[in-house]
């Protein structure tokens, strides 16, 4: 049975719907949960896929939140090893500071639904040219972003984000953006974080946040259930 290992840095960053697509692919999930002082393993050899979720911690944060040194460390041995990871949003930026690239503040935040643009790369992509519309819209919230690590592939950008997605060699994905988002996660960070939502230079209210959800959803999850796929097929059931 192979073994995905996920990084939690806070309890509301999770898995969301991509839990219960490897749960119907039958491969077992250990979390751990960083965010409750879970020791980050010191091997990568059991796990066929790592996963690095997000969180509103700075990658570079170390001397505040030392797991992320830790987590950083696994994931370049991992790499190295050739293990495949996914990193979305904080674990796309710790992916990036892992292959040497630097992450650094954004322009302004980036939270709510956004299109995001593909570049040649991306719509070859054996992931992202699953993307069926030229300019998908999909879930924002971040207010750090990262250089593109060298011999990375850059896949897309946004407005804001000229780096919004990279892969490294045909093992590593990298998303700032969130397609594991449900409606219920939406509302619970909204109600967590009411002060962020109130001090963007353009205002979002949960309830417009909440609307916008309602509208691209389904749009949303058509595009999970393509990529959902190719990313198993490509990732886990790739030999390490």
């Amino acid at each position: 049975m192979k073994k995905v290992l996920v990084f939690r840095h806070v309890p509301h960053e999770i898995l969301g719907t991509l839990e219960p697509f490897l749960n119907s692919r039958h491969v077992t999930i250990e979390y751990c949960d960083l965010f409750k002082n879970a020791v980050v393993p010191s091997n990568p050899d059991p796990y066929r896929l790592i996963l690095s979720m997000g969180g509103p911690m700075n990658a570079d944060e170390t001397n505040r939140f030392p797991f992320l040194a830790s987590e950083r460390t696994f994931l370049k041995k991992a790499i190295h090893q050739g293990k495949s990871a996914i990193g979305i949003c904080l674990g796309s930026q710790i992916i990036a500071r892992a292959l040497n690239a630097k992450v650094y503040a954004g322009v302004q935040k980036e939270i709510g639904w956004y299109p995001i643009m593909l570049s040649e790369a991306g719509k070859k992509d054996p992931i992202f040219g699953n993307f069926t519309e030229k300019n998908p819209v999909v879930f924002h919230w971040h207010g750090d972003t990262f250089e593109l690590p060298k011999g990375a592939f850059h896949l897309a950008s946004s407005d804001l984000y000229p780096n919004q997605a990279f892969r490294f060699h045909q093992n590593v994905y990298a998303f700032q953006f969130h397609v594991e988002i449900t409606p219920k996660i939406i509302s619970d960070w909204a109600d967590k974080n009411k002060e962020e939502l109130a001090g963007l230079k353009q205002a979002r209210s949960k309830e417009r946040l909440m609307q916008d959800t309602q509208k691209y959803m389904t749009s949303l999850i058509k595009i999970t259930d393509k990529i959902y796929p190719a990313l198993y097929s490509n990732l886990v059931s790739s030999e390490a």
